[in-house]
């Protein structure tokens, strides 16, 4: 009887430290914050820091690779620097919230830093002043010139808030947001970072919720 004691109790202390470290994991948890939308389920919360990753990353996962330092680092296709980069942040619900943090490294400080949200949908590109949307379905360009250190060799946080016909779009703390047809992924699930002349994106954190509300 000694014996059995003596395991419930070692089992009551486990269960008790699992506890606690599901608790500290959860709030650990990135906060749903949104100017659109009211709630929202967290489906990836990737510091790249951990053994494995939960995001689906792509599509050559030969050029993407954890280092040591909690980066994710994505080298051009052929492993060239400079060659084509292609990079998606696939799944991507119809109505999300995407924040993440990157940088586009490379010998050229006044290389651009600019992502393809949908798809070729909409282009986001870096005008050397601030950034340019171009919502390719309506032929419409929007531009915005107050954005600082939208370029490369520079850390960018990127909040994206997102559904048909409205967008949020925040940059190093710049919001804007967009109200217009052309705002449409038309179907498009994926974001994606696709250049030439960079030699190699690093990832610090990336987190996508699907919008429930």
């Amino acid at each position: 009887m000694k014996n059995i004691r003596v395991s419930k109790t070692f089992l009551l202390s486990v269960s008790v430290l699992l506890a606690i470290l599901n608790l500290g994991y959860a709030s650990e948890a990135p906060a749903f914050k949104s100017k659109l939308f009211e709630s929202g389920n967290l489906l990836i919360s990737d510091d790249f820091d951990q053994g494995k990753y939960k995001g689906r990353y792509g599509p050559n996962k030969k050029n993407v690779k954890q280092l040591a330092d909690g980066t994710l680092e994505v080298l051009p296709l052929s492993g060239t620097p400079g060659d084509l980069t292609i990079f998606h942040i696939y799944n991507v619900p119809s109505k999300f919230i995407c924040h993440l943090r990157y940088k586009q490294v490379c010998s050229s400080s006044d290389a651009g830093a600019g992502i393809q949200i949908g798809g070729h949908k909409m282009h986001l590109g870096c005008t050397g002043d601030g950034y340019s949307l171009f919502l390719r379905n309506a032929g419409k360009t929007y531009k915005n010139s107050k954005v600082e250190n939208f370029k490369a060799n520079q850390w960018i946080d990127m909040m994206i808030e997102y559904q048909q016909g409205k967008m949020l779009l925040s940059i190093n703390g710049n919001e804007t947001i967009f109200e217009h047809e052309g705002v449409n992924m038309d179907g498009a699930k994926s974001i994606v970072f696709k250049y030439r002349n960079i030699d190699r994106t690093l990832f610090d954190y990336v987190r996508l919720w699907e919008i429930t509300g």
